[in-house]
């Protein structure tokens, strides 16, 4: 199966997005209420983040990733940062080497928009299975966090071991 990696800049992706992901909102397994969901699956659009999505060949969504810049707790002016709101892929895709595209993809694009990032940060609800893979892999910071909606992880893992991960790979420069 032949699959596209595309950043969304038209409304219409955006809105493939949207469908994509609430179609598949149950599976995300989100701690929090379905109101606060959305608003942290649509702040990419609201806030100038980005969405990534990832089209099979006969152009239906098969995953999606999105981000924002900057923290809650800094205002979003703290633009270093980029905070990964959702990524998810569907079942037939998930052992497959879409994640991985997607990521390098984010990864160049970072890079080609000359931003400087240093961080990139993204929530779950505790998950040793998720901690063993993103610490093997990237070495990244987790922070737990006792909230509202009981306990969540935060992982932080510079731009550069991001970058490193991304890269070790075969990939197709996008950038």
């Amino acid at each position: 199966m032949q699959f596209e990696v595309m950043r969304c800049s038209a409304f219409m992706y955006m809105q493939r997005y949207m469908e994509f992901i609430l179609d598949n909102y149950s599976e995300l397994n989100m701690p929090y209420p379905f109101n606060v969901s959305l608003s942290y699956l649509a702040s990419p659009i609201l806030l100038n983040g980005e969405v990534f999505l990832a089209l099979d060949d006969e152009n239906e969504v098969i995953g999606a990733i999105s981000y924002i810049y900057g923290t809650a707790d800094q205002n979003y002016s703290n633009r270093e940062v980029v905070q990964f709101q959702i990524a998810y892929l569907s079942k037939p895709h998930r052992a497959s080497s879409v994640l991985l595209l997607m990521l390098q993809l984010i990864s160049q694009y970072l890079v080609y928009i000359e931003d400087l990032i240093e961080e990139l940060r993204f929530w779950s609800k505790p998950d040793r299975n998720l901690e063993r893979i993103v610490n093997k892999r990237m070495d990244c910071a987790i922070n737990h966090h006792e909230s509202i909606y009981g306990s969540l992880h935060e992982y932080r893992i510079p731009f550069v071991k991001f970058q490193q991960y991304t890269s070790q790979f075969q990939q197709e420069q996008y950038y």
